[in-house]
């Protein structure tokens, strides 16, 4: 039997769109910009989702293979109250799907990553896998479901992102209703975090 339980699944990089983030769930071919996915254990599509902000800095680091550039890394540190706010796309899916996309985000297979029993609750960050984007960073709950981000443990310096994944960004964005000007201010500040 599935483990009933939701969670919020807070984006911040590809996966503020809705193809990309579907990708992790029911799969997809090599035909998109970011290659070939296997399907989740479970591929329910999320129940729902809304834009949100993401408590945490996020920056462009490291080289990823898949998007040959930088990604988006988050630390489990809080936002500076100086900071522009970051952009994240909630999704409300199963706890156990975060399993299947934190383990695709490190390109593995899904019984690399562990769940915690539980949720980790505000400020908590739990180590699911070993891996660059290695934890859960529990968020302030919503709706009565808790919120759940990635981060990584000891992100990777900083580092470019290629043309293609500032453009899945930017399409993820305008799904949520940004303008191509706020978008491209949203990603000029990852650019420099």
């Amino acid at each position: 039997m599935s483990d009933p339980r939701l969670v919020w699944y807070v984006a911040y990089g590809s996966n503020l769109l809705t193809d990309r983030m579907m990708a992790y769930l029911v799969g997809c071919g090599d035909d998109r910009p970011w290659g070939p996915h296997r399907p989740a254990t479970d591929p329910t599509p999320p129940r729902d989702d809304r834009r949100v902000v993401v408590p945490h800095p996020v920056h462009f680091g490291g080289h990823s293979v898949r998007w040959d550039g930088g990604c988006c890394l988050c630390p489990a540190e809080p936002l500076p109250p100086d900071a522009l706010p970051v952009v994240g796309r909630a999704w409300l899916i199963a706890y156990a799907q975060l399993r299947d996309i934190v383990a695709q985000e490190n390109r593995m297979p899904t019984d690399a990553a562990t769940l915690p029993e539980q949720a980790p609750g505000p400020g908590e960050a739990v180590v699911v896998i070993d891996g660059v984007i290695d934890l859960l960073i529990g968020m302030e709950p919503m709706d009565g479901h808790p919120a759940i981000t990635f981060g990584s443990s000891a992100p990777p310096p900083p580092g470019p992102p290629s043309l293609t994944y500032r453009q899945v960004l930017a399409e993820g964005m305008a799904e949520m209703g940004l303008t191509p000007d706020e978008a491209e201010t949203h990603l000029v500040d990852l650019d420099r975090s």
